[in-house]
């Protein structure tokens, strides 16, 4: 659950070590750089906060790092380039309690850091987000991003995890060193953010937004408007399998089943004439379909598994307790098996029968399905029991 808070934040205690780290990415930012980094070094002092700055310059080639080792800040380089790879650079390098996260191109007020330790210290949040969406504070936003991109991600992503952003893509945002180990994001490029706001979801922490106001930026943006939101769908269409994929699958999967059980036993008849091969070969379309989604899916399911906060999946664990590659082998095998048994007894029959048209055609569709679906599932289960088995060692130690 996620709420909205705005109560600010008058005082922290010192301790020995940083209370926060404010972890600034660095790509050619030196018309904003300075700016940020007096801002924060300002509201530390104001607010009394025991606070470090730590800058990841990401490969720039102009004065960025000379300006922040200038005013005092902790620099740090990261060679591969991505908007990712900066922060998960820069958060292992950050020595404080809770970590805040913003852009150093000045389009956030880091003068709100208070009101983000706030609700991280005092109310006990784990991960704490800023909302442009929240009070007006979107106008500086791109026109097409403002309305469509960022909308339609949000939306799309509260849908498919069940939670209840109002901006996702913000990138001022604050979480304790141990959320951000629960959130364990790996993500290299702009989807890091997204990335973030799921696993937060996903791990059940305790979630709010602040409404900020976003501020015009100051020198050349990063962001790729096609390229970055691609990755973000395709973060969210890997990170959902049941609604993307095992839900469809097994849908399609079941019609599939169905349409073959009404051809072979001609449950349906149109004019007195029974289903023939064309609808056998849909039936075979539709079992072919859902299974590859499915399957698809299982991957999808195991790779999430075996990395992120479904410790407990209860399904999965006494799914590849039984499914293992010996058993993935010996199913695949034998409908391969048997599909190609009836294959075998159909083309004697129709030599039998000097090439006349089968009487059954259905059957042919069958035997297809079968051997299309059996071979998919021995070389799945080469790929999908390596994971599946280190996941249960890890388990069962």
């Amino acid at each position: 659950m996620i709420e909205t808070v705005s109560n600010p934040l008058t005082s922290v205690e010192l301790s020995d070590r940083p209370l926060v780290s404010v972890v600034m990415p660095c790509l050619n930012e030196e018309e904003a750089l300075s700016s940020c980094i007096e801002k924060i070094q300002s509201t530390f002092a104001a607010a009394h906060i025991n606070g470090e700055i730590v800058v990841c310059d990401n490969g720039s080639t102009d004065n960025s790092v000379a300006i922040a080792e200038s005013m005092g800040v902790r620099v740090v380089h990261q060679p591969l380039r991505g908007y990712g790879n900066a922060y998960s650079k820069g958060f292992a390098n950050a020595h404080g309690t809770f970590l805040i996260m913003g852009d150093a191109d000045d389009t956030y007020d880091f003068r709100m850091i208070p009101q983000f330790l706030d609700y991280l210290c005092n109310k006990n949040y784990e991960f704490v987000t800023g909302s442009r969406y929240l009070h007006g504070g979107q106008t500086a936003i791109p026109f097409l991003h403002r309305l469509f991109g960022n909308p339609a991600l949000t939306a799309l992503l509260n849908f498919l995890f069940g939670t209840r952003y109002t901006d996702v893509y913000c990138g001022f945002r604050g979480f304790s060193r141990a959320a951000y180990e629960a959130i364990c994001p790996v993500s290299p490029g702009m989807e890091f953010n997204l990335e973030l706001a799921i696993n937060a979801g996903l791990a059940n922490l305790r979630i709010a937004e602040i409404p900020i106001q976003l501020h015009p930026r100051k020198g050349e943006s990063k962001l790729r408007t096609m390229r970055d939101g691609w990755r973000s769908l395709r973060m969210m269409l890997l990170y959902c399998p049941n609604k993307i994929f095992l839900y469809p699958g097994l849908a399609i999967l079941l019609l599939g089943v169905c349409t073959h059980i009404t051809v072979l036993l001609n449950l349906v008849h149109y004019q007195g004439r029974s289903l023939g091969a064309v609808t056998g070969i849909f039936a075979t379309i539709f079992s072919v379909v859902g299974f590859e989604i499915l399957n698809l899916g299982l991957h999808a399911k195991t790779y999430s598994w075996s990395r992120r906060f479904d410790r407990n999946n209860l399904f999965l664990r006494q799914f590849y307790k039984r499914f293992n590659l010996e058993s993935g082998l010996l199913l695949g095998l034998s409908m391969m098996l048997g599909g190609s048994l009836i294959l075998v007894n159909l083309v004697v029959s129709w030599i039998d029968s000097n090439f006349m048209p089968l009487e059954q055609p259905g059957w042919a569709s069958l035997a297809a399905t079968l051997i299309i679906i059996g071979c998919g599932i021995v070389f799945s289960s080469l790929f999908i029991s390596s994971m599946s088995m280190k996941k249960l060692e890890v388990y069962e130690q």
